[in-house]
């Protein structure tokens, strides 16, 4: 029911900013984008096998074709190309796209039909991190081993934040505040009025999207055995958030709601997505505050008495932190933890605190530098064994990163 709601109203909204479109228009084509380059020297507990020192980097870039009509309507595309495919060697590499949408807005709002992520991560409120490069709240957490080796037996090498729940959950990460989850759905977002605007989309399933089709009702991404079914559909989002200025103080909210039901697996049923996201900044004389809490409850869960992960803690991030920017420097810090089932092979759960500072300089007009010390507390759920020792990890991480905007 929802999801045919959704699709008639944005139907709805785009015939009603229709009227008689100029088809004469020319477009206008925009290319923009960003890059980043990051280094990171890191010492941490579980570091046996591992290097001190790493780099890595990305590039984006939007092509964005749009017209506008002689009736105020205005309408385009957008793609998103990226350069950052993980690679071991030159035939590894290669370039994706996580954005690729045809839009329509006009004083009816916005439209948007194709490949996006939710309208959650379009409004997210959390943290201030504008000492971050381009909204990326956890790039910390790749400096950190990449997971451990050895099974629940060891050896441990590296902090436990891959896997478990919210690492299988399509978008997420120990310590992402946003739902995530690139896929072909369709959304809206109303006008503004008073502060406040309107949020809604529809996806089909979060695990097919682009030119692809795929109407079965079960999925390949999990089995009867497995503790996390990553794979949901008919999935639906209602979003409000709130922006707003009184005076020298700058207002910020949003709240968010996302549900789906989990796909088929023969031989095992799993929890359905449930999941809400609430955040907050206040803004005042260059200071920022600001934080928020992701829920994903149980979502994707095996159901199965047999199971221990049945017994285990829901998956939830927190995030605060605060920032001071004057002219072209930023500095800020901030506090994230993220929990969830951990193993799929035993019962608890497992933890990750990473508390952080920073600080960013605009050299010049879309280029800028920064640096920012992480330190982080991995509490593992897996036991400690005579080969592997502990599987809990601590350490500290220093980045040194540049960016570019265009």
């Amino acid at each position: 029911m929802n999801r045919y709601l959704l699709a008639g109203c944005a139907a709805v909204a785009l015939a009603m900013g229709s009227g008689a479109a100029n088809a004469q228009a020319k477009f206008e084509v925009k290319v923009g984008g960003d890059a980043f380059f990051e280094w990171g020297w890191v010492d941490q507990d579980l570091d046996s096998g591992l290097r001190s020192t790493e780099a890595r980097n990305r590039f984006r870039f939007n092509l964005i074709p749009s017209a506008k009509a002689d009736n105020g309507l205005e309408y385009g595309a957008r793609i998103r190309v990226r350069a950052d495919q993980t690679a071991t060697g030159n035939a590894g590499r290669n370039t994706g796209y996580d954005k690729a949408y045809i839009f329509a807005q006009g004083g009816f709002g916005q439209v948007r039909l194709g490949l996006d992520a939710t309208t959650n991560d379009d409004t997210i409120v959390s943290r201030p991190i504008d000492y971050l490069p381009f909204g990326l709240f956890d790039q910390a957490l790749g400096f950190m081993g990449g997971g451990q080796t050895g099974g629940i037996t060891g050896p441990f090498v590296g902090a436990n934040i891959t896997g478990g729940q919210l690492g299988s959950i399509y978008g997420q990460s120990m310590a992402w505040p946003t739902f995530g989850d690139a896929s072909t759905r369709v959304k809206y977002f109303s006008p503004r009025l008073a502060g406040f605007q309107l949020g809604a989309s529809y996806t089909p399933r979060n695990d097919d999207s682009g030119n692809s089709i795929n109407r079965s009702k079960f999925t390949t991404a999990a089995t009867a055995a497995s503790a996390v079914n990553p794979s949901f559909q008919d999935l639906w989002e209602a979003n409000v958030n709130y922006d707003n200025t009184f005076g020298a103080v700058k207002l910020k909210a949003q709240a968010s709601y996302y549900g789906g039901s989990a796909s088929d697996v023969a031989g095992a049923s799993f929890k359905n997505l449930n999941a809400w996201q609430a955040g907050a900044q206040v803004g005042f004389a260059g200071f920022t505050v600001g934080g928020s809490v992701t829920d994903f409850g149980k979502a994707g869960l095996n159901k199965s008495s047999a199971a221990a992960f049945r017994f285990q803690d829901k998956a939830t991030v927190y995030q605060l932190g605060a920032q001071y920017t004057a002219g072209p420097i930023v500095v800020g810090g901030g506090w994230m933890r993220g929990q969830d089932s951990g193993s799929t092979a035993i019962a608890g759960k497992r933890k990750l605190d990473v508390y952080e500072i920073g600080a960013a300089y605009t050299v010049a007009p879309g280029f800028g530098v920064g640096i920012r010390y992480d330190y982080f507390k991995a509490d593992s759920d897996i036991p400690n064994t005579a080969l592997g020792g502990s599987s809990d990890d601590k350490g500290s991480i220093v980045i040194l990163h540049s960016t570019l905007a265009f």
